[in-house]
């Protein structure tokens, strides 16, 4: 594959750079057609991290990884292709790609490499610039090669990029920002933006992150994932950290001087701001400048700042805390730390990254499952938590669901300018963040809040009306309802009147009562209880009776959800109270005639006597083993039982009348029983009703 005029490598057996750029040239030269038609293609390879492999391995690790990956590049070609090691871990390779399939050839490479070690995993960016010009430089095509495989590094998923115009035109932009920044910062074309956090709960407001912006003179407004990275790369981006924390400080003194109540703000810090030793007592330096008291701010670490090392992290935060911040992990769940890690970093809140759940094509909705677990860990860490990027209220109910009320995005807030943000902080009510709810064991949120789940069928199909219920020094918030729900309150209501819906509000003391002593019970008892209340609704002017059954699913210090079914019972009730009504006035009516009365259940011999039988014989309110218990209790003598018997016999035989004179009370005052009998559809006796009068 290689002439002998030219030098190779010692260790590879490729060319030397000298010597593979004279060959390039040279090939160029022959066939300056297909160099214009795209029929060449210039590939350049950086193996990512290769001096912490020489760091883990020795050198003679590293020298075996070097020649392993010389060896895949040959396979990428033919006898024509040329090869190079220009330095160290880089390599490029120059081949005819006509009729190759070129990205196969890649991924075959990419999964090699990946694949070379078993306790190591080794990646290999590639850059490719497929050639259309004839009169380009070999040092010109590896320029542009180079700028794809810078690009690749930008993508996490991505292991090659093939060259194309739009990255020059971003790379003059690079260009343009750097030769642009320190004017910028200097004139502040950037702006610092705050985005809200909430209470999704009780709609609170508990604190806010400061975002920088670039006001370009001339651009307009340029996204901050365009210069972030480039002031990343030149570490610009640790003056800009400092300038975004001054701003936010000094906006704290501005509402402290004019008697605004605060909320804690957040500022981030880059990767590269961990690393200056000194940069906690610039930040410190700042914030006595301005007199903020330490309890009003925030600093965001990136969870990818592990990656840099775990001992320099640790060191930042001991630091700060020391200085008496509090410490957030922004973007948790990213993919970067592991739970090793995790446990030695003594952070005060999490932020969970919601792009978790952006897997609504899985129908094993993963992103979830693994949220659920997150704050569950961090419920065992005793960490509060924020959701970021919270877009859609069924992502902030699926957090509150799983013991995540707090909640930050687009749902509630889009960043806003200082003086925006000014007018909200002073008008706004506001709460604070505390540690996440427990969920009880044996409650799968994840499922239960999966729009695709068996158990939200059940929540909205088929277990009448229910609803989650978040309770709070002694007050309850709906947080989720079904139809069924919304139905059992009555006619003309929203899904959104009902979530509006303070219970206590409508309620007098008395049924509010009733319902905090069940919903207290069932905190203390981790049972069910069950309770009936009348109360008001938003449409409805007419008092409702409710049955709800409650049961706790997950607590925290200060507040508790709770799962509940309702039932209207309204009707049932005023029923019940007609008949109470009816029976008193028949009560009445029965005093002036001394008539007894009772109902007897033929199939099982129970006795329901009426409150003269009760009062007067002392008879209980319910009779079982009837008429053996009559007896018992010697309200008929003894001389009279058997003939009493034989009058019940017939009753339970099916005759549809009876009577019979005994003698009854202790005064043995003779009685005229009669008895009429009532039957079910195939004839059989069911029910009797007797009553006993006086013999004159």
């Amino acid at each position: 594959m290689f002439r002998d005029v030219y030098e190779n490598d010692s260790l590879t057996g490729l060319l030397s750079y000298s010597s593979f750029q004279k060959a390039v040239s040279s090939m160029a030269e022959q066939d300056p057609k297909g160099m214009e038609n795209g029929r060449y293609a210039m590939l350049c390879f950086n193996i990512l991290r290769f001096k912490v492999i020489n760091d883990l391995f020795g050198s003679d690790g590293g020298d075996q990884l070097l020649i392993f990956v010389a060896n895949q590049i040959r396979k990428i070609g033919d006898e024509k292709a040329l090869a190079s090691r220009t330095h160290s871990d880089h390599f490029c390779l120059f081949l005819p790609i006509d009729g190759v399939n070129l990205a196969a050839k890649m991924e075959s490479f990419s999964n090699t490499v990946e694949n070379c070690a078993s306790d190591f995993e080794v990646i290999c960016h590639t850059g490719v610039y497929v050639t259309n010009r004839n009169d380009i430089r070999p040092d010109g095509m590896i320029a542009r090669a180079l700028l794809a495989c810078s690009f690749v590094k930008e993508q996490v998923d991505k292991r090659y990029m093939f060259y194309n115009t739009s990255m020059r035109t971003q790379l003059l932009l690079e260009q343009e920002i750097i030769n642009n920044m320190g004017k910028a910062l200097e004139e502040e074309h950037f702006k610092v933006y705050y985005q809200s956090q909430y209470n999704h709960i009780t709609g609170q407001l508990v604190g806010a992150e400061a975002l920088v912006r670039w006001l370009h003179p001339t651009r307009g407004l340029i996204s901050p994932a365009v210069f972030i990275p480039v002031l990343e790369k030149n570490n610009f981006i640790v003056k800009l950290d400092l300038f975004v924390f001054e701003k936010t400080c000094a906006l704290i003194r501005r509402m402290l001087d004019e008697g605004i109540e605060p909320i804690p703000l957040s500022v981030n810090v880059s990767r590269l701001d961990i690393l200056y030793p000194d940069m906690p007592d610039q930040m410190e330096a700042i914030r006595q400048k301005y007199n903020v008291p330490v309890e009003w701010l925030r600093v965001e670490i990136t969870e990818s700042a592990i990656i840099d090392g775990i001992e320099k992290l640790t060191q930042f935060i001991e630091k700060m805390h020391k200085l008496g911040f509090n410490i957030e992990m922004d973007d948790f769940g990213s993919g970067y730390s592991s739970l090793n890690m995790l446990k030695n970093l003594d952070l005060d809140t999490l932020k969970l990254d919601m792009r978790l759940l952006s897997d609504e094509g899985s129908s094993k909705n993963n992103g979830a499952v693994i949220l659920t677990g997150l704050v569950r860990m961090a419920k065992w860490l005793g960490l509060p938590i924020i959701g970021e990027g919270v877009e859609h209220k069924e992502q902030a109910d699926f957090l509150a669901s799983i013991g995540c009320s707090y909640v930050q995005g687009f749902l509630y807030s889009r960043p806003v300018p200082e003086e925006d943000f000014y007018e909200l902080v002073k008008n706004q009510k506001k709460g604070e963040i505390k540690p996440p709810m427990q969920l009880i064991e044996n409650m799968n949120s994840a499922k239960f809040w999966n729009p695709m789940s068996i158990e939200t069928l059940i929540f909205n199909n088929y277990v009448g009306g229910a609803a989650v219920m978040e309770y709070r020094n002694k007050r309850v918030d709906l947080v989720r309802v079904n139809k069924k729900f919304i139905r059992e309150l009555g006619e003309n209501l929203t899904e959104e009147d009902v979530l509006k819906w303070q219970p206590f509000d409508y309620m007098d003391e008395k049924n509010k009562q009733i319902m905090l002593a069940a919903a207290e019970k069932a905190i203390a008892t981790d049972s069910e209880q069950e309770c009936e209340t009348w109360s008001l609704t938003p449409k409805n002017h007419d008092p409702i009776c409710m049955r709800v059954a409650m049961r706790m699913i997950a607590n925290s210090t200060d507040n508790v959800m709770f799962y509940i079914l309702i039932r209207n019972i309204t009707n049932e009730r005023k029923t019940q109270n007609d008949i109470l009504h009816h029976e008193k006035v028949f009560r009445a009516a029965s005093e002036q005639v001394n008539i007894y009365y009772w109902e007897y259940d033929v199939k099982t011999k129970d006795m329901i006597p009426c409150f003269r039988c009760m009062r007067d014989l002392g008879l209980p309110a319910l009779m079982h083993n009837y008429p053996e218990s009559l007896f018992e209790a010697n309200v008929v003598p003894p001389e009279a039982a058997e003939k009493y018997r034989v009058l019940m016999n017939s009753i339970d035989a099916g005759l549809a009348s009876a009577e019979v004179v005994v003698p009854l009370t202790l005064d043995r005052i003779p009685f005229r029983i009669r008895y009429t009998t009532e039957f079910d559809d195939q004839g059989n006796p069911v029910k009797a009703y007797g009553s006993a009068v006086p013999v004159n």
